[in-house]
């Protein structure tokens, strides 16, 4: 069989116009979703365009695996967070509707529309409809309001919708997009590209045959993993993401009072176990996972009830310790709210806990924020500043515009506070009791996301949009990544390829995206660091051990793993690796912004 066609939706915000665009050699060499954004940027934005700006670009991105073991949409536009490359991932029964669409390259949104708008796409009907009835509404109003208007219009209530809140409409830099209430690409601030287009929602429907190359070769892969390694999938799907936190507490690698302790007894209120047995609705999973990795909740209890959602790492591990929330009962509410404004829980929470420091060291008053008395745990407080935040109300219009900004904008908001380099917020993660996880936040060129996602193996999974919380079992039971993958591949999409072929479609991937932000201004060796305190104050285990990061340690590990990336010491690709995949096109333009190098 022929190798497969890829289709890329393309829709002009600005003209109305529509046409769909055979993506298939870009996608040969970038593999699709992240890898394909980062080339789509490089070709169709120019240099130092204001993200904020019609210029830009939003690409709703899927690959060839889109569908199994799970269904990821990749979210690539320049980043208002940080000004560099911007990408999000979000996972859910959204991205596989664009594949049953016969977009199985995604959606481009360029452009922007004279007022709000909806973008509606059912197989081939693609149109631009009014959602002025739709502004202003939050996230779960959002969608509830635009699933019964397609149920009752169309007798279809399959719509997958995803949507911006108030946040993403006042074009708050660390605005997230939303997905069935509890999905999020929330990173870096897709929601305000979003609402810098006046796009509301996204709505689509796919009824079509995704026709893959190798269909029996497809059952036959799949097969083999879902009989093999379940024992370890069984725990995932009992816990979700809420074992994660209280796992990390101890271990000290999880941040606390915005990155100023090792311990507090606040830690002991997160407890997974009370959280099953009080709270938790069901196991949900996303296309073909056979993990179900999310536990939505139901808390009925007052005062902080009703309210439903799902706690996760990144909407949890921000907030949580890292603000002395006390535990689960709490944050379950905290991060729901923060959901319905349409905010990254992960990015707004490290504003927050700033504020909170800066409060608590009188740099900051309860008359510069508004009558807010923003103590260490007060969730009442935490709430009113996150609306302020999300309506750019008061102070809140200056947070809005995230760490890379609010310190100079605000007096007393002193910046050696301010958990950040890039300008994302590092929350979650605490570097001092991990060298592993410092190396892995300061190493992706796009900002300091948690999770090691810049190295170039995730790179790969968000190009190929499955679930990479899946690649520490991939290889045991496959052997390697490459062992699964390339057969994977070969089903879906036709490619036969060998490992080496494969090693550079990953190689590719990653550095594409390395040099969209080498372009924007990003330097290695300049913006890969951490805070200074990260590397100046101590901080103490559960159990009175020492935490500090070594610099020099620091800077040796960083370099090793610049090489390992493939990129030379100072984390630039060479001319002649360029060259070697066939990117010599860059070579330019990083000529002009890096002067002279080998």
């Amino acid at each position: 069989m022929r190798e497969k066609r890829f289709n890329l939706l393309e829709i002009d915000l600005t003209t109305g116009g529509k046409k769909v665009v055979d993506v298939t050699r870009d996608i040969r060499k970038y593999i699709g979703g992240r890898g394909l954004g980062a080339k789509i940027l490089w070709d169709r934005v120019p240099p130092g365009t204001d993200p904020l700006s019609p210029e830009n670009v939003l690409y709703l991105g899927v690959g060839p695996l889109t569908g199994f073991l799970g269904s990821v949409l990749n979210v690539t536009a320049l980043s208002p967070l940080t000004l560099l490359r911007g990408e999000s991932n979000m996972n859910g029964l959204f991205a596989v509707e664009f594949i049953y669409a016969g977009y199985n390259a995604g959606v481009l949104l360029k452009g922007k529309a004279s007022h709000p708008v909806y973008v509606y796409i059912k197989n081939d009907d693609v149109e631009i409809r009014d959602a002025s009835h739709l502004w202003g509404l939050t996230n779960p109003e959002n969608q509830e309001t635009l699933r019964k208007e397609l149920k009752k219009d169309l007798d279809d209530q399959h719509f997958k919708i995803l949507s911006i809140g108030p946040a993403g409409e006042r074009l708050v830099r660390n605005a997230s997009i939303d997905h069935d209430f509890y999905h999020h690409a929330a990173r870096l601030g897709m929601g305000a590209v979003m609402g810098s287009k006046n796009v509301k929602a996204v709505a689509v429907r796919g009824t079509k045959d995704p026709s893959y190359a190798k269909p029996a070769l497809l059952y036959h892969v799949l097969l083999k993993w879902l009989q093999e390694d379940w024992e370890e999938r069984v725990g995932r799907r009992r816990w979700g993401h809420s074992v994660s936190m209280p796992d990390r507490y101890y271990k000290t690698t999880e941040g606390i009072k915005n990155k100023q302790l090792g311990w507090d007894p606040v830690c002991d209120l997160s407890n997974p176990l009370k959280l099953e047995q009080g709270a938790k609705l069901w196991g949900n999973a996303c296309n073909l996972c056979a993990v179900g990795c999310k536990a939505p909740y139901m808390r009925r209890k007052p005062p902080l009830t009703p309210t439903i959602g799902e706690l996760r790492h990144d909407n949890g591990g921000g907030w949580n310790a890292n603000v002395l929330i006390p535990g689960y009962d709490v944050q379950t509410y905290l991060s729901t709210y923060v959901d319905t404004l349409g905010l990254d829980s992960e990015d707004v929470s490290g504003v927050v806990a700033w504020m909170m420091e800066c409060y608590d060291r009188g740099l900051v008053t309860k008359e510069d924020l508004g009558g807010i008395e923003l103590t260490w745990g007060n969730l009442e407080a935490i709430c009113q500043l996150l609306k302020k935040i999300a309506y750019r109300e008061g102070i809140g219009d200056k947070l809005a515009e995230g760490l890379k900004f609010a310190p100079d904008l605000i007096k007393g908001g002193e910046r050696k506070y301010a958990m950040t380099n890039k300008g994302v917020a590092i929350t979650s993660y605490e570097p001092r009791g991990s060298m592993s996880d410092a190396i892995g936040l300061v190493l992706n060129p796009v900002g300091e996301l948690h999770g090691g996602r810049g190295h170039p193996e995730r790179v790969a999974f968000d190009s190929l949009t499955t679930c990479s919380f899946l690649r520490r079992d991939i290889p045991i039971v496959f052997g390697s990544f490459a062992n699964w993958v390339r057969p994977m591949l070969e089903g879906a999409a036709g490619w036969k390829l060998t490992e080496e072929d494969w090693k550079n479609l990953v190689l590719r991937a990653s550095i594409m995206e390395r040099c969209v932000s080498l372009r924007e201004g990003y330097v290695p060796s300049r913006d890969d660091v951490l805070p200074d305190r990260l590397f100046n104050e101590t901080i103490y285990s559960k159990y009175g051990e020492p935490k500090i990061l070594s610099r020099e340690k620091f800077l040796e590990m960083r370099k090793k793993a610049y090489l390992s990336f493939g990129l030379n010491e100072e984390g630039v690709p060479s001319k002649k690796t360029l060259e070697s995949l066939e990117m010599e096109f860059v070579i330019p333009t990083l000529e002009k912004k890096l002067g002279e190098w080998k």
